[in-house]
């Protein structure tokens, strides 16, 4: 059972989207909503980040004047790829440079990010000639590597958003601001270099979701912005995805982009590399974008079935979930697979609701994903052990690491001291937000219109969610394919609704007729017959 954290109540004949924007600290509704340029929101970045943004164009101009060979490195995760093509498609597509070539690392061969191994790899095909390494979505961290460019008498260009770390790389240009993901600051360098390709604001507004930033501010625009490509003319390579997925029709929202684009991108650097991720975005021929595309479709079927294989062998978690759990899950297990142990974590934190860190057990090392709940800073706590791994990335909400198998001990002891200390019961129990009480009798379609100038929603701008009352039960109905879903009829006192629980079926007997019930939810505007009507999608429920 949730436990639902009533931000607000409604007054009568107060306007509802202002006052959810209020509380969360928006002031102006009409400035929230305002139709806001790109160039307005790149004033409000830090003076040095567009500083370092003019520094690499100008790096970058006087490389392609001088012919040298460039390389975009990138990461075989969503942001990665999505950062990588946008660049690359610049170069080779409007400005022609045929000196343009990409790099992303297996994770199976190469580990995360620039290593020396991968550096290596990119400088055989190249014969001696000098490089402009230019890295998207890595490098922050990579001293020593960047260290080992220059010193071979290479060029490099740190483009990331990744946490800063103390000591900072040498390179010959740094464009780094943790406000934005790695390919809306691709995005944003191409812009300066004078792209005019609308369709990489569609990669970055994927890229922006995927990748788990705030859709507030500067991210909102991009995403709006990105949205309105994706249903008006979307790349070549994303409208396949979309197609072979079965989404061929209807409006693409947030949904699209976090839950069918992006796990179909990234399923083939999980399992395997992540070629066929970077190649649907820089080919323009549509047969070879069509078998991309149905290649990721499977891959993704593939990493699904995987990851439930994995999920089942966190069973330490199964026996003890009556029992009181730490407060950080802690599994390794040689049986685990690299590329979904980040999936499995998440899966853990959704079922336990608290920090999961999975490790996959290989020869002498191992590699772990983490995920964290709100509040808890997974970067930041890791790195009171920083000693003890290889190396270490990550967010607040999610983090990688490689650690030496003999240290693993050591560390979970150390680690699970300090979450029992420094995390607070109240961060472990799991909390829905409801935005405002409200009576279900001002739900109409002036309301849901209104709802709906509030979008893109995602992280920070989250959908509003209402909580209602003593709802009567007058029907209900198992609906769907699979018979998975249940529809409700219930009655206000003044109105009658109809309500849709997704996957709810397994829950109708706790809708009695002639009972009532209090039920958290969110509105959706659906027309049938030429009229239109506003259902309540439930999220939870209570028995009155």
């Amino acid at each position: 059972m949730l436990r639902w954290n009533i931000l607000g109540e409604y007054k009568s004949g107060e306007d509802v989207v202002l006052r959810i924007l209020s509380q969360r600290g928006i002031k102006s509704k009409e400035e929230f909503l305002r139709n806001f340029s790109m160039k307005e929101c790149l004033d409000l970045m830090p003076s040095e980040f567009k500083k370092s943004l003019k520094k690499a164009s100008d790096i970058i101009k006087k490389s392609m004047e001088e012919k040298k060979e460039i390389i975009i490195f990138g990461d075989y995760d969503s942001d990665g790829v999505n950062s990588t093509a946008i660049l690359f498609n610049f170069l080779k597509r409007e400005k022609g440079y045929d000196k343009v070539s990409y790099f992303i690392p297996n994770r199976f061969e190469h580990s995360y990010g620039l290593s020396k191994g991968a550096v290596d790899d990119v400088l055989k095909e190249h014969g001696g000639k000098k490089v402009l390494f230019i890295t998207v979505d890595v490098g922050i961290t990579a001293h020593d590597e960047v260290e080992y460019i220059k010193k071979l008498g290479h060029f490099a260009i740190v483009t990331d958003h990744h946490q800063k770390p103390a000591k900072l790389p040498n390179a010959d240009c740094i464009v780094w601001t943790d406000q934005v993901c790695a390919a809306v600051i691709s995005w944003l360098l191409s812009r300066f270099l004078g792209s005019t390709d609308k369709s990489s604001l569609a990669m970055a507004a994927l890229a922006t979701v995927t990748d788990l930033q705030t859709v507030t501010g500067f991210n909102r625009v991009v995403v709006k912005r990105g949205l309105e490509i994706l249903n008006s003319n979307p790349p070549l390579g994303l409208k396949k995805l979309l197609e072979v997925s079965g989404k061929i029709s209807g409006e693409v929202t947030t949904y699209e982009l976090g839950w069918i684009l992006g796990p179909r991108l990234n399923a083939s650097g999980r399992l395997e590399t992540a070629e066929d991720s970077i190649r649907i975005l820089v080919e323009s021929d549509p047969k070879v974008v069509t078998e991309m595309a149905e290649s990721l479709n499977t891959k993704n079927i593939q990493r699904q079935e995987k990851t439930l294989e994995m999920y089942e062998l966190a069973s330490e978690f199964k026996k003890t979930a009556k029992e009181k759990l730490p407060k950080v899950i802690f599994s390794s297990d040689k049986k685990y697979h690299e590329g979904v142990i980040g999936l499995v974590a998440a899966k853990l934190v959704q079922t336990y609701y608290r920090p999961a860190i999975v490790i996959c057990l290989l020869d002498d090392y191992a590699k772990g994903s983490v995920r964290s709940i709100p509040g808890v800073n997974i970067i930041n706590m890791l790195r009171q052990f920083s000693d003890l791994f290889i190396d270490l990335g990550g967010h607040p909400m999610a983090a990688g690491f490689t650690i030496a198998k003999k240290r693993i001990p050591v560390f979970k002891r150390k680690l699970l001291k300090y979450a029992q200390e420094y995390i607070p019961d109240s961060l472990l129990v799991p909390t829905i937000n409801v935005d405002l009480k409200i009576p279900a009798s001002i739900i109409d379609n002036k309301l849901s219109d209104e709802i709906e100038k509030m979008k893109p929603f995602g992280i920070g701008n989250e959908q509003p969610l209402f909580m209602s009352e003593g709802l009567g039960v007058t029907n209900t109905n198992i609906i769907g394919r699979d018979s998975k879903h249940l529809k409700i009829e219930l009655y206000d006192g003044e109105k009658y609704h109809k309500a849709i629980y997704f996957g709810g079926a397994e829950f109708e007997k706790e809708f009695v007729v002639g009972k009532k019930v209090d039920l958290v939810y969110t509105l959706k505007k659906s027309e049938y017959n030429g009229s239109s009507y506003v259902d309540m999608l439930v999220r939870d429920f209570r028995k009155v």
